[in-house]
This record gives structure tokens, C-alpha cells and sequence, in this order.
């Protein structure tokens, strides 16, 4: 998730410099220190994709293209995890991200993005209000967002911390008609397009994984910084 407009910015999400608080505090459930053998790695270490030939966009080994809406897509890089748990963490946390920009392509139509998320959270406002803004200004998007990265640095219980890179170099804002903006915001242009998203996430007493809280780091902050390509 990120904050589609200036008015919904500041509600969304809280300091960079909160990354750096223990994942306990994320987590809003007892946790584990992050494995200190799962280093953060850009591109979630995947091996350079192959040449391909000129014009034609190149996608790492793993990647899934998802059509959010129409002209509206999400390319999701997925790791290699053989943990179950952290697995599900992780699919949790990128349906989340699909599901609120499918809201936003769909000009509200689509509230699926609700589901993931739990209901007594401060995420739960967040990501409506987040939503709420494009549809008060009469605004959709068009193009690519990706999210890559993906990894759960700490698991323990209920309680789970997922972070992942994005990049919205690739989206345009446009009216709810398609027709991209004559002027497009600096959060849709680098250095900001890219940035560090994290998420506290618990599971419930039906054993699906909801996000409870939101984190990012925008540059030049050091975090965000290891997304860049």
C-alpha cells in the first residue's frame, strides 16, 4: 500500500524511523528476533533474468503477472520459501497489496481488500481511507506496480512481521475513465516510486494471516535504499 494522495498521506503510514523499533512492536503479538541468516536482499536474490530481446520487458524467474483491473497490473516476484508458514505470510501480505489496487482500478466496485485485513486494526482505516482518496478526487490508475523482495524476517505464534520492495515506476494516475493525468505526483517517480512497505500480520482463530499494521521506508532511507535496481 501507498499513499495515493497528498490528503491521505498523512493518515496512511507511520514514520520510516518506526522500521527501526524491535519487531515485537510491529507485531502487536509476541514475536521472535528477526533469523539473523535471512539478511534483507534486493530483488529477494533472485538471479538476473536472462537477455531477451530489444523492447521486449524482461521478468525474473518466478514473477507473476496478476491483472488488478483493466490496464491495471501486479507483478508479483515470488521468493523461493520451503516454510509453510512463512509462505503463507508471505501470499497473505502480497493479496493484500493486489487487493487494494484492484480497489482503486475498479473505482471502488471491488472491496476485497477488506478481507485481509483485520477489522479492529489501525490497518483496516488505513486502507480505507487510502481507497477512499482516489475515489473522492474521481481518480483510478493504469499500468504496473511491483512488489518483490518479499520475505518474513519474524514468526513466532500468531504474530508475523512481511516486508517487500515495491516499485510504481510503472503506474500513472488517470481519471476514473483511464485517461492518465497531465501531471503525475513525485511518489510516482523515482527515488520515491520505490520504497521498503512491512506489515504486521496475525492469524485468527480460522488460521488466516491479516494485516494488523503498516510500516515503510521511503528514501533515502538506508532501507529503502537496498530496493533500488
Amino acid at each position: 500500500m501507498r499513499p495515493g494522495l497528498a490528503t491521505a498521506a498523512a493518515a496512511l503510514l507511520a514514520p520510516a524511523r518506526a522500521l527501526l523499533l524491535p519487531a515485537c512492536v510491529l507485531l502487536l503479538s509476541a514475536c521472535a528476533p528477526p533469523d539473523a541468516d535471512r539478511g534483507f536482499t534486493p530483488g529477494g536474490g533472485a538471479e538476473p533474468a536472462a537477455a531477451t530481446a530489444p523492447g521486449t520487458p524482461a521478468r525474473p524467474p518466478g514473477t507473476e503477472a496478476i491483472t488488478a483491473a483493466s490496464g491495471l497490473t501486479v507483478e508479483i516476484e515470488w521468493p523461493d520459501e520451503p516454510d509453510p508458514v512463512r509462505s503463507a505470510v508471505i501470499k497473505a501480505f502480497a493479496r493484500d497489496f493486489t487487493a487494494q489496487w484492484r480497489a482503486v482500478g475498479t473505482s471502488g466496485g471491488d472491496r476485497s481488500y477488506v478481507k485481509g485485513i483485520d477489522a479492529e486494526s489501525s490497518a483496516y482505516q488505513d486502507a480505507v481511507t487510502w481507497v477512499r482518496g482516489f475515489l473522492d478526487d474521481r481518480q483510478s490508475a493504469r499500468g504496473v506496480a511491483k512488489l518483490y523482495a518479499l520475505r518474513v524476517p519474524a514468526l513466532m505464534g500468531r504474530g508475523a512481521e512481511a516486508y517487500g520492495c515495491v516499485d510504481l515506476t510503472g503506474v500513472r494516475l488517470t481519471d476514473q475513465e483511464g485517461t492518465a493525468l497531465a501531471r503525475q505526483p513525485a511518489w510516482l517517480k523515482r527515488p520515491r516510486a520505490v520504497y521498503l512497505q512491512t506489515a504486521g500480520l496475525g492469524r485468527g482463530d480460522d488460521g488466516v494471516w491479516r494485516i494488523r499494521l503498516y510500516r515503510h521506508a521511503d528514501y533515502p532511507d538506508e532501507l529503502a535504499k537496498e530496493c533500488q535496481r
